[in-house]
């Protein structure tokens, strides 16, 4: 009787190395939430907390900090997101319908913000900011997120621009639609999903930003991400409150991995590679 392809040497591979990886990626989420739910952990009990409950997220929500750190997080990222892209979508409209010479260059040169590490780039604005009173503004920390969520943001439009064939809009000038018709009815529709998976990455880019925001906004703006930071060692070590905060971070991401699965093409996401 031939051997199920599971139990084969290179089935047993397969599985071996899909368990490796889903080790390394879910073990340090797993480490997060034991942290963050623990309220008895003994060194000797090292598997598992030996009392677990809500105690860190009822304390932090009680502490005014954590609540203003929670609305700026959570303010300041919708913010970021609706500001890219009426930057990306014009420009990404150039990008993925026009040809002009430089055009990959120019392209390229948006994507610098993701090469150049943000504590290089932190440390060159700040100068700026300070002096066009931006420093310690929540308007400042708009916009130094906005330096790493624009090329996201560009790419996934400029993708979904190059997915829309010409011959769409030239038949349908030839039908007699306006200008605005050709916009709201062809190229709108057809662009969503781009800027969808644009919104997904910039809005993750500015939850999760912690350098820019420790050095254009702190101590006026003080996210969840640099709130982790202060629990975990930058003035005090609670290793259980900075787990909580982490969940808090963790949690909006979940609903957007699942629209980004559901709504958004694979060739959107693959721009922002390129």
């Amino acid at each position: 009787m031939k051997k199920h392809w599971i139990l084969s040497p290179k089935g047993l591979g397969n599985i071996f190395i899909a368990a490796i990886l889903l080790f390394y990626v879910l073990f340090p989420m797993v480490v997060v939430v034991f942290w963050s739910v623990a309220e008895k952990w003994f060194p000797e009990h090292w598997w598992a907390p030996e009392k677990i409950g809500l105690s860190w997220f009822k304390a932090l929500f009680k502490l005014v900090d954590v609540q203003l750190s929670f609305i700026q997080t959570f303010t300041i990222a919708p913010i970021v997101v609706a500001l890219t892209a009426l930057i990306s979508i014009p420009a990404g409209y150039v990008f993925g319908t026009k040809s002009f010479p430089g055009k990959r260059l120019l392209e390229n040169i948006f994507l610098i913000p993701l090469v150049v590490p943000a504590i290089a780039t932190g440390i060159s604005i700040l100068s700026v900011y300070t002096a066009w009173g931006l420093r310690n503004t929540y308007w400042g920390v708009i916009l130094a997120h906005m330096i790493g969520a624009t090329p996201y943001m560009l790419r996934c439009v400029s993708a979904a621009f190059e997915g829309i064939d010409p011959a769409w809009e030239e038949a349908a000038r030839n039908l007699g639609a306006t200008r605005w018709q050709v916009i709201w009815k062809i190229l709108v529709p057809n662009i969503i999903p781009g800027i969808l998976a644009g919104a997904i990455f910039a809005f993750s880019w500015s939850i999760n930003e912690f350098v820019l925001t420790l050095l254009v906004g702190f101590p006026t703006v003080t996210t969840l991400a640099v709130k982790v930071y202060q629990y975990i060692g930058g003035y005090y070590i609670t290793p259980n409150a900075a787990a909580a905060v982490s969940i808090f971070l963790t949690l909006p991401s979940i609903p957007i991995v699942l629209a980004m699965e559901k709504y958004v093409k694979a060739e959107y996401v693959a721009g922002v590679a390129r």
